[in-house]
């Protein structure tokens, strides 16, 4: 059997390299369909397949609020800490409570490290060691304690070149010391996602922090649990709402959450991810089932051209499994082949998109080669194989074996004809549906670009600020004692910036339109009015300095916005956007309204002025209610100063090129203030093109696959006329010399390939209005049934269709009838 097989793996090398065309063609052809399923697969496997690196992971879950808005919004520590008193001793419960990059100094020099500060029985709770060290103990988690730290394997490497004796030496975090305990292994990050160089220190909780639902005290964060064996995700959030209903009726007016969702912490994470790699997944299977359908097509005309051979080959004794077995081999070598070349396309293809994809899809870190993906493509490559070879192989070998051998020509029969033009139809039907796909997607991507989004896109430059800089903890609501980093930090980096040549504005703001960094939602009382929590005013908070209309190009509807007279020691004021008035002040002038945002100065705050709406993170998404306090005005004590000194990003309108000042940005930067760090560095264009996420991607998947698609139609409508017109040559020749003019003859054969244009455009048609319904939740701007966009592509197709099958017409009408009737 096996000596067998070698010879037929000789014999098939043999005939490709007699037929380099064939074998080229069917090659490439296989490669691109495999390697667009391996590249999409590649995706699958890491973000829905592959299993969290913790202990049982899927015994392992979130507690948390339902997502509102595309954000999960954290909860007090005060509320999680009941919650997991409530859940039992049998339920393993850990919780993140911040989570920011920081600037650390190592043997190795400073670097920009992700701090996550947890409680200490997170590991314990993960099911995960460390490979040096240990874990936290529950003390750590006291305040005035000694700071630790357990470090990544990717940290221990960069830092100290993954040195044995590690444990207990100390880096520096934020100015502070801190003694390493541990090194995690290699596979473990938590939270899982993206993260860059994470480590992790108990974070530091204080009994005040453990009972407050509201005021200085309180800490933020979420909380995750382990289920006990037996118990299901359904059952824990049971428990979970019931706690929180008495958690909620014995603390009221505290806003607290009265409901909460309880989910598998990996469905969590790649929940967003499922819709879109569906979506690309049949994409791509559509892909190769067009390869399969042209390969098999040829496969069908080489084996009608190589019948006498075949014929003269079972004469001689070979069995009919016999062929069939070689007929097998050379289909598996060509998609061996094809799956090598695919393999390399496929991981080409990842780079390519890589932007897109980080973009688009969550747990990037986790995508890259693996077993399954390796095994995925064997058993494609294998499926592949026999599904474009066996049956042409099957279809030619129901030829008698007299009638091959005394026959003058090796003709193809008219079952083997309808076949190909089946499979030519089925190719037109699908390339129509990748067409229209193509077409609605860039029209989509074109309406994206066309909504008003209420700033300008043209040389802004924007990023993330955050300081790291210790400050003094204050004794009281005032915020006596602590560093008042707006004035110390914020203030002397926006003199700076804008002293840089090239830049006509700078401004800081806590939120910048189309970047998702967080939300603050808070609830106000507008004039002095008591109404119940429910109807309060609800809206985005937002810290911004003066000059942030400027650096943005947003219009100002009325008032004014704030200005260097808005400091720290004058009366304090607001600007709110259309969105505020539209809901909360219709047919009013809100200019000279008040706001109550907590006491004294924050007591009675009067909004100077009304922005116009931008869109927030989303183009196609109602702009929300936003409320705009003043940075200058911003201290220690005061609303929203623990989130502006957590975070701020800046937004720098040049004169130049945006580009041009990122390093100049950062120099600055550092000058003010050393360990501060920058996140995301980017010009608010390309924020605006990453918020359109798998839209993009899909878009440039199916424009790639679509003209790929079309190729490969118009080759495979070529390759069955030409077909055709080598079998009827004779039969051609025949009829010029019998009087037929070559309009006749052109006709004969276009009239054939209209006939199964025809079919195909109309069944495509019909593909596509269902295949278009079910990608209705991606398209924006344009009907999922636009009939501009199906004519259009109707055209196309039909006009690349024409000048394939003019190609073999001509050579047809070209054709000498004495040569015609002399050939075998």
């Amino acid at each position: 059997m096996m000596a067998s097989i070698i010879q037929d793996i000789r014999y098939a090398v043999r005939q490709l390299r007699k037929s380099p065309g064939f074998a080229l063609t069917a090659v490439t052809v296989l490669a691109l369909g495999l390697g667009a399923n391996i590249a999409v697969f590649t995706l699958i496997d890491g973000i829905l397949l592959r299993p969290l690196p913790y202990a049982r992971p899927d015994r392992i879950v979130t507690i948390g609020t339902p997502p509102v808005g595309g954000f999960t919004y954290l909860m007090r520590y005060a509320n999680l800490r009941q919650l997991s008193e409530a859940a039992g001793s049998s339920v393993q419960t850990g919780m993140v409570l911040a989570q920011s990059k920081v600037s650390v100094l190592g043997p190795s020099g400073r670097f920009q490290v992700e701090q996550i500060e947890v409680t200490a029985g997170i590991t314990n709770m993960l099911g995960v060691r460390p490979i040096l060290g240990r874990s936290f103990r529950a003390e750590e988690n006291n305040p005035g304690r000694e700071h630790v730290v357990l470090l990544s394997d990717d940290v221990w490497q960069k830092l100290y070149a993954s040195d044995p004796s590690i444990v207990g030496k100390a880096l520096t975090i934020k100015s502070q010391p801190y003694t390493i305990v541990g090194v995690m292994p290699k596979s473990f990050s938590f939270p899982f996602g993206d993260t860059t160089l994470p480590v992790w220190s108990p974070a530091a909780i204080s009994p005040a922090a453990g009972a407050a639902m509201s005021g200085k005290d309180q800490l933020w964060g979420s909380m995750f649990a382990r289920l006990p064996d037996g118990m299901t995700t359904a059952q824990l959030a049971a428990n979970m709402n019931r706690a929180q209903a008495l958690i909620v009726k014995g603390n009221p007016d505290q806003g607290l959450p009265t409901e909460l969702q309880v989910t598998g912490y990996q469905r969590s994470l790649n929940e967003n991810a499922r819709k879109p790699l569906a979506l690309l997944y049949a994409v791509v299977l559509g892909i190769w089932a067009l390869a399969c359908l042209n390969v098999t097509s040829l496969m069908l005309a080489r084996a009608v051209a190589r019948m006498r051979e075949q014929a003269v080959r079972a004469a001689l004794g070979a069995s009919g499994a016999r062929l069939l077995q070689q007929s097998l081999v050379e289909s598996l070598l060509l998609s061996g082949i094809g799956s090598l070349l695919g393999l390399l396309a496929g991981q080409i293809a990842l780079k390519l998109l890589w932007h897109q994809i980080k973009n688009s899809l969550p747990l990037t870190s986790a995508v890259h080669m693996e077993w399954r993906v390796i095994t995925a493509l064997a058993a494609l490559t294998l499926f592949t194989a026999v599904l474009v070879g066996v049956f042409p192989a099957m279809r030619a070998s129901r030829r008698e074996v007299q009638g091959s051998l005394h026959g003058m020509n090796s003709t193809a029969s008219a079952s083997q004809n309808r076949t190909r033009e089946l499979l030519v139809v089925a190719q037109l039907a699908l390339t129509l549906v990748f067409l229209v796909g193509a077409g609605l997607f860039l029209r989509t991507i074109h309406a994206l670009r066309q909504v008003p989004l209420g700033f300008a896109q043209q040389n802004v430059l924007t990023g993330g600020i955050i300081l790291n800089s210790q400050s003094v903890v204050a004794d009281d609501d005032n915020g006596a004692g602590k560093t008042d980093l707006v004035q110390t930090a914020y203030m002397p980096l926006l003199e700076r910036l804008r002293t840089i040549p090239g830049v006509r504005v700078a401004a800081l703001s806590s939120v910048l339109p189309m970047r998702r960094e967080f939300a603050v939602g808070i609830s106000t009382e507008l004039d002095h009015k008591k109404v119940p929590e429910s109807q309060s005013p609800n809206a985005d908070g937002r810290v911004a300095s003066a000059g942030l209309v400027e650096a943005l190009g947003i219009p100002m509807v009325r008032g004014r916005f704030f200005t260097e007279d808005d400091s720290a020691s004058a009366p304090v004021v607001v600007v709110v956007n259309q969105a505020f008035v539209n809901r909360y002040l219709p047919g009013q002038d809100p200019i000279g309204h008040t706001i109550s945002m907590g006491k004294g100065r924050f007591d009675d705050v009067r909004i100077v002025g009304v922005v116009g709406d931008m869109k927030q993170t989303d183009v196609t998404k109602a702009t929300k209610p936003e409320i705009y306090f003043c940075l200058a005005q911003m201290g220690p004590g005061k609303p929203l100063y623990n989130i502006a000194t957590a975070f701020m990003q800046v937004a720098i309108r040049a004169a130049v090129p945006a580009d041009a000042l990122r390093a100049q940005f950062d120099r600055v930067l550092h000058e003010v203030a050393p360990d501060a760090t920058t996140t995301d560095v980017k010009t608010i264009h390309e924020a605006v093109e990453d918020s359109f996420g798998s839209q993009t991607l899909i878009s440039h998947l199916l424009e790639s696959f679509a003209v790929l698609a079309l190729m490969i139609a118009s080759v495979g409508l070529y390759g069955l006329l030409s077909f055709a017109v080598a079998q009827r040559t004779r039969e051609i020749g025949l009829r010029l010399a019998l009087g037929a003019q070559k309009a006749n003859i052109l006709n004969l054969v276009l009239r054939r390939a209209l006939f199964l244009v025809g079919a195909g455009l109309v069944c495509g048609a019909a593909m596509a209005w269902f295949a278009t319904s079910l990608a209705r939740s991606y398209i924006f701007g344009v009907q999922a049934h636009d009939g501009l966009t199906f004519g259009t592509v109707v055209a196309v197709l039909a006009a690349a269709s024409f000048l394939a099958a003019w190609m073999p017409a001509r050579y047809a009408a070209s054709i000498e009838p004495i040569v015609a009737l002399r050939s075998e």
